[in-house]
C-alpha cells in the first residue's frame, strides 16, 4: 500500500540539492557532509566585515562579481574565517581552484558549485522558498522533474538519461523494467553501497511485484500512482509505478534505497517519472510498429513473390537489417484448438532474441504462423538457428504449458532470392512435423524421404498404395484394439533388429515374432524381400503423414 511521507522542518543540504538547486548541481568538498542542517541561506555581497553577514547554521550563497573579487589564496584565507562562524556551507556559481577545494574538504566545509550560467537570484528565491515552505518547494520539485524528463523524451534521449536525472536527484538507484520485467536503464549512485546483482535478482521476479501490478490491465486501472514495499534485501526499500501506455502497464519504474530514507520527493520522482515513461515508451512502440508494418509488407510480397527486384533492392536498405548475409529461416506456430494468440508468440520469440547471438527479423505471416528469419555467421552457421529453435521451444514451454508449439526449419538462404524457396521448406518441415507428432522444430534437410513424400501425399495412386498396405493393418487394431501399425514402425525405426524392436515396445520377443507374421499374413507382403520390404516402408511413411494416422 502506497504511505504517506511526513515532511521533517528540518532542512539539510542534501534537501537543498535535492529540491531547490539545478539537477547538475556538483559537490566539490564535504561530500559527506549532505546531512548538515541549513537554517537559513544569505546572499553574500562582499567580503568585509563577515562576521556581520553569516550566522550559524547558514549557507553561504556567493554571486559570480563576489567570488570574482579576490584570488585562491584570499579565498582559503576566507573560508578559515567562515568555518569559524559555522556556516552550513558555500554555493559558487563559477568553478574554484583545486588548493580552494582541498582547504574546503580540510575545514569540513561543503562547497557546491552550480551549472555555468544559474541565476543567481533564482537560485536564492529557490532555497528561500524550500527553508520556509518544503512541502510547497518539493512539489514543484516533482513538476520541474516531469517537465525535465518529458523534454529529454522529446529531444530524443533514451531511458537510461532520464534514470540518470531522477538517481542524481533522489540519490538513490532508479530502474525501468519492461513488461517482463527486463531491466531496460538502470542508474546507481556512485557511492551506493548495495549489492546490486543480489538486489537486481530479487527485483527481476515477479513474484516480488505487488499482487495488483501483476495483471497489466489490472494496474493500469489503479487508483494508485505507487506502491512502497519491503525488500527482501537487509534494509531496503522501494517505490514502484506502473508505467501506463493505453489500457495496460507497458513496464516499471522503481526508486530504490533504505527504506527508512525513502520520502517524499521519491514519492514525486517515481510518480512523475513514471509519466514521463511512459510518453518514452508509447514513442518507442508507435516507431516499432511503424517499422513493424513496412518490415511485414516488404517480406509478405517478397515471400509472395510479388515484388519486382527494383521494389526489393529499394526496401531491403529500409529494414535496419543485413539481408547481405545468410539466412536460416524459422517457421513456427500453435497446434490444435484454443491455443495462444500469434503476438503472444512473437513477443515470446522477440524477448529471446534480445540475447541470442545473431540478428534476425520477426514477422506474423498473415496471422497464420511466425516466421524468424535469422543471419548466419556463414553458410555452415546452421546450428545458430537450431539453438534458437530449442531455446523457443523451451520457452513457450515454460510459458505456456498446456499449448503445442510446432516448427519447421530450413536453410540457409544465401541471398534474397533464395528467401521464397527456403521459407516453403521450413513450412514443409513444420506441417510434416505436425503431422508426425514431433515435438521439436524439424529441419528440412533432415526429412530425407519426406520431403518426396511430401509431394506425392496428394497423389490418388499414392494415397491408394499406402491403403492397400497399411490399411488392413489400421482396420485390425481398430478391431483388436492392437499395435499392429505402431509395431510396424518401431521395426523399421531399429532396422529390423528384432531385440532393440522388443525393447522399445516393452514386449517378449516371442511376441514381436508373432506379431510379425500377423503383419505379414494381412499385408501379403514377405518382409525377408527387399522389394516388399521397401513398399511395406515407404507406405507406411505415407500412411504416417494422413492427419487420421
Amino acid at each position: 500500500m502506497t504511505t504517506k511521507h511526513a515532511l521533517p522542518n528540518e532542512v539539510n543540504i542534501g534537501d537543498v540539492m535535492r529540491l531547490a538547486l539545478p539537477l547538475a548541481t556538483a559537490v566539490m568538498a564535504g561530500a559527506n557532509l549532505t546531512r548538515r542542517s541549513v537554517q537559513w541561506v544569505v546572499w553574500l555581497t562582499n567580503w568585509n566585515d563577515l562576521s556581520d553577514q553569516i550566522h550559524a547554521d547558514d549557507l553561504v550563497l556567493i554571486p559570480l562579481p563576489v567570488q570574482k573579487q579576490i584570488d585562491s589564496l584570499s579565498f582559503q584565507l576566507k573560508l578559515q574565517t567562515i568555518s569559524d562562524l559555522s556556516a552550513a556551507g558555500l554555493l559558487l556559481f563559477h568553478d574554484v581552484a583545486d588548493e580552494v577545494i582541498a582547504t574546503a574538504d580540510k575545514l569540513n566545509l561543503p562547497l557546491l558549485v552550480v551549472p555555468p550560467n544559474t541565476n543567481a537570484r533564482q537560485t536564492h528565491r529557490a532555497i528561500s522558498a524550500l527553508l520556509i515552505d518544503r512541502q510547497i518547494a518539493t512539489s514543484e520539485r516533482g513538476m520541474q522533474l516531469y517537465r525535465k524528463l518529458s523534454e529529454m523524451s522529446r529531444e530524443g534521449q533514451n531511458l537510461a538519461a532520464m534514470t540518470d536525472v531522477m538517481s542524481n536527484l533522489t540519490g538513490k538507484i532508479v530502474l525501468v523494467q519492461d513488461k517482463r520485467l527486463e531491466i531496460q536503464a538502470i542508474s546507481v549512485p556512485r557511492s551506493s553501497p548495495f549489492d546490486l546483482q543480489q538486489l537486481t535478482e530479487v527485483l527481476t521476479k515477479r513474484s516480488q511485484l505487488p499482487p495488483l501490478l501483476r495483471n497489466r490491465k489490472a494496474a493500469a486501472k489503479a487508483r494508485q500512482s505507487y506502491w512502497q514495499q519491503l525488500l527482501p534485501v537487509e534494509n531496503m526499500g522501494r517505490l514502484i509505478s506502473p508505467i501506463v501506455s493505453g489500457d495496460r502497464a507497458r513496464g516499471y519504474l522503481s526508486v530504490v534505497g533504505l527504506a527508512d530514507e525513502l520520502d517524499y520527493l521519491d514519492n514525486l520522482t517515481v510518480e512523475h517519472g513514471a509519466a514521463a515513461c511512459a510518453l518514452e515508451m508509447a514513442k518507442a512502440k508507435a516507431v516499432s510498429e511503424a517499422r513493424k508494418l513496412l518490415r511485414g509488407d516488404f517480406l509478405e510480397g517478397l515471400l509472395a513473390k510479388t515484388l519486382s527486384k527494383k521494389e526489393i533492392e529499394r526496401l531491403a536498405g529500409r529494414l535496419d537489417h543485413d539481408t547481405n548475409v545468410p539466412h536460416a529461416i524459422l517457421t513456427f506456430r500453435w497446434a490444435g484448438a484454443d491455443t495462444p494468440s500469434m503476438r503472444r508468440l512473437e513477443t515470446a520469440v522477440n524477448w529471446l532474441l534480445t540475447n541470442h547471438s545473431r540478428a534476425a527479423l520477426v514477422h506474423i505471416y498473415g496471422d497464420q504462423h511466425v516466421c524468424v528469419f535469422q543471419a548466419l555467421k556463414n553458410e555452415e552457421d546452421m546450428e545458430s538457428a537450431y539453438a534458437l529453435a530449442r531455446r523457443i521451444y523451451k520457452r513457450t514451454a515454460e510459458e505456456f504449458p498446456d499449448a503445442r508449439l510446432i516448427g519447421g526449419v530450413s536453410g540457409p538462404a544465401e541471398t534474397l532470392a533464395d528467401w521464397p524457396g527456403v521459407y516453403e521448406e521450413a513450412l514443409q518441415a513444420m506441417q510434416l512435423g505436425e503431422r508426425l507428432n514431433m515435438n521439436h522444430a524439424v529441419d528440412f534437410n533432415s526429412l530425407g524421404v519426406y520431403q518426396l513424400l511430401g509431394q506425392l501425399e496428394d497423389i490418388a495412386i499414392a494415397r491408394e498404395f499406402a491403403r492397400q498396405l497399411i490399411g488392413p493393418l489400421a482396420e485390425y487394431d481398430a478391431q483388436h484394439n492392437s499395435s499392429m501399425v505402431q509395431t510396424l514402425d518401431a521395426y523399421f525405426d531399429h532396422h529390423g533388429n528384432i531385440s532393440k524392436t522388443a525393447e522399445s515396445l516393452f514386449i517378449h520377443r516371442n511376441t514381436l515374432l508373432y506379431r510379425l507374421e500377423r503383419i505379414q499374413e494381412l499385408t501379403g507382403q514377405d518382409l525377408n524381400q527387399a522389394n516388399m520390404r521397401l513398399a511395406l516402408h515407404l507406405a507406411l511413411k505415407l500412411w504416417l503423414l494422413q492427419p487420421e494416422a
